[in-house]
């Protein structure tokens, strides 16, 4: 008999104990059982088929989680168990792997930054049809060789641009920098390693949207930016006019623009500076 006082989730710790509480019909008593650090291994995988969500988000939580527990919760219904999974650090990669067709973006989105993404995990998510599950992918920095080849070639113009802005990989990104699409090259714009060269082509890219991009990273020698003040794209000159790194001596040439919202953006410029 229970004892005066005591909670009903209290009680033995040996494994008889803690498999009559696994089966107790009150879901606060087994969740005490699923958090438990002395619970064995063999209930807690008899529990990962528990009714309770509450249960088996807590299994799902568990570092220490038998890795027969965390395969059987990826496949479960409710989709805050499996991001339990995806938060989990010992969430092994093969279980990973598997959350990647997970239905739920908010599970598939969490898995480039799990600790445990190795390249197995890396290579399935560059064979996901979710594109922004790629996108995410290539924004990490650090990627292996494999994986940067492998996203370079990705179907999606928006996949290659977002490896152009965060790559290390300085080949990788010199192949992008000559990618067919435009967008690809406004991500090289914006990555900490492009040379000042690779700035100069960029910014006398054929595309207005690549040469305003290459105005806005402000890593654009002088006689670059004195050029583009005479740029054949409006866009590009009003960026020019607009943008607060621009030097004065420019914005000179840009306050006598034939365009009128050039010229005034400009002489409005200058006006601030006196």
């Amino acid at each position: 008999m229970q004892e005066s006082g005591a909670s009903e989730t209290d009680g033995g710790t040996s494994k008889a104990d803690l498999d009559i509480r696994a089966h107790h019909k009150k879901v606060q008593v087994r969740l005490a059982v699923a958090s438990d650090p002395a619970t064995p291994s063999e209930i807690l995988e008899a529990m990962a088929a528990d009714p309770s969500r509450a249960v088996k988000r807590a299994l799902a939580a568990r570092p220490d989680a038998p890795d027969g527990v965390l395969r059987a919760l990826a496949q479960d219904a409710d989709v805050k168990t499996r991001q339990s999974l995806v938060e989990n650090p010992s969430c092994p990669a093969d279980v990973l792997v598997t959350l990647i067709e997970d239905p739920h973006w908010s599970v598939r989105w969490s898995l480039p930054d799990h600790p445990a993404a190795d390249a197995e995990v890396r290579r399935a998510i560059c064979r996901s049809a979710d594109e922004i599950l790629r996108r995410l992918l290539a924004e990490k920095g650090g990627l292996d060789e494999e994986t940067n080849s492998v996203l370079a070639g990705d179907p999606s113009p928006h996949v290659r641009a977002c490896l152009a802005a965060h790559t290390n990989d300085p080949d990788i990104l010199t192949a992008l920098i000559t990618d067919a699409d435009p967008k690809v090259h406004v991500g090289a714009t914006q990555n900490p390693i492009t040379t000042t060269n690779q700035h100069r082509l960029l910014s006398n890219d054929k595309s207005a949207t690549v040469r305003r991009a290459a105005v806005t990273s402000e890593k654009l020698p002088y006689d670059e930016l004195q050029r583009l003040a005479h740029d054949r794209s409006v866009d590009v000159r009003w960026c020019l006019a607009l943008w607060p790194t621009t030097p004065e001596t420019v914005l000179r040439v840009l306050a006598e623009d034939p365009h009128p919202d050039v010229m005034a953006q400009a002489r409005a410029r200058l006006g601030e500076n006196t």
